[in-house]
């Protein structure tokens, strides 16, 4: 997670200055040892947006919300209720 952690900062800072391309580029190599991280995926998504390339963000941000939900057991996977996701129990 330190990699990843620092790839967030170092990413950050780019962004920051305005440099999106090498932003990506410190993220998709940490990507490559990590595909599934949400985060990563979420980061990179909203750098493609900043590029203007909506058509390359969605994927990205979709695989982001399909791996976010498979790791965080408080809100619960697809067919699990949590605290963002109601029941389908009707309160009588």
């Amino acid at each position: 997670m330190r990699q990843i952690d620092r790839a967030i900062s170092i990413s950050d800072r780019l962004m920051g200055w305005n440099m999106l391309e090498s932003a990506s580029g410190v993220l998709e190599r940490v990507l490559e040892r990590h595909p599934y991280n949400p985060e990563l995926l979420r980061r990179l998504g909203r750098i493609r947006l900043a590029q203007g390339l909506p058509h390359e963000a969605i994927p990205y941000l979709k695989l982001a919300i399909a791996h976010d939900e498979m790791m965080d057991p408080l809100r619960g996977g697809p067919d699990k209720p949590g605290p963002d996701r109601p029941s389908d129990a009707v309160a009588g």
